[in-house]
């Protein structure tokens, strides 16, 4: 029987995964990584790249990218890249159709079936969406499990004796979304469900870059227009400082030029965790 896997399309990171007798089994992509991002492009000859080579192009030719595209599903948005245009469901399909050819080169066989999740708070719009994308992709999707849903079987909530209500928070890279689960004799019913489709990680990370500019005498809009290779640039050294705030007080974040350089005497703007943490209140608030 071929297997069918499971898929979390994430806003900023997709992964899948498949269940083996000895449990769920996480599937490492060509480069080796859980990781897939989410992000797509077209090189100078319109082939189309998928994940990290994806991202590391955005650094040098954001216009030949896309990404955070998950919070356009259900809706008529598209975006431009190189003389082509892409909805939400076509980029989508370009990211499960990489998670759908990792699978197969890990299970050595062909994948057609997959569950794959989306935010408890997806109208019918964006979850008819992911189907679509993934039939696009090759896929017939069973089920959409929401999240918070499958967060609460990962963790072993159903397995519980006890009835109870949990509260699940998932603060993604793009998306923020809070359930209120009931649990009964092995059930899982979610009672409430609210969230935000444009918070998340991304959303603190831009949070620092805008004040990085600021520092610099620089406007982030200006900036994003004007000079989009010194934001792209920026935005990965922002990345980089915010995970390492995760880990100590004080990070460093290199300066780019105009031009998107990173050289010997580029500018250092020191960030601290009580910075950064009064940057983004207001967006948790």
């Amino acid at each position: 029987m071929a297997a069918t896997v499971g898929i979390d399309l994430g806003t900023t990171n997709s992964l899948v995964a498949v269940l083996t007798p000895e449990g769920p089994r996480l599937i490492p992509n060509a480069l080796g990584h859980i990781l897939t991002p989410s992000v797509v492009a077209l090189d100078d000859e319109d082939h189309v790249l998928v994940g990290s080579v994806a991202k590391e192009l955005q650094v040098v030719r954001p216009q030949r990218c896309a990404s955070l595209f998950k919070r356009h599903m259900g809706s008529d948005w598209g975006t431009q890249i190189g003389k082509q245009t892409f909805s939400a469901i076509d980029l989508s399909a370009w990211v499960l159709r990489s998670l759908k050819a990792d699978a197969e080169a890990f299970l050595g066989e062909s994948v057609t079936q997959a569950v794959v999740t989306v935010p408890a708070y997806f109208n019918e719009d964006q979850r008819r969406a992911t189907m679509a994308a993934g039939r696009q992709a090759g896929l017939q999707v069973d089920r959409i499990l929401n999240e918070p849903t499958a967060a609460a079987i990962a963790y072993g909530l159903h397995d519980r004796d006890s009835e109870k209500i949990a509260v699940v928070i998932d603060l993604g890279g793009g998306t923020f979304d809070v359930s209120i689960v009931d649990i009964f004799e092995g059930t899982l019913e979610i009672r409430a469900s609210a969230g935000e489709v444009f918070l998340g990680g991304e959303d603190f990370t831009t949070a620092m870059v805008s004040h990085v500019l600021t520092s610099q005498g620089m406007v982030f809009e200006r900036c994003e227009m004007d000079e989009p290779l010194r934001v792209s640039r920026l935005r990965r050294e922002c990345e980089l400082a915010k995970r390492q705030l995760a880990r100590q007080d004080v990070a460093s974040v290199r300066m780019p030029d105009a031009q998107g350089q990173l050289i010997d005497d580029s500018p250092l703007v020191e960030v601290r965790v009580d910075d950064f943490e009064k940057w983004t209140t207001s967006i948790l608030d």
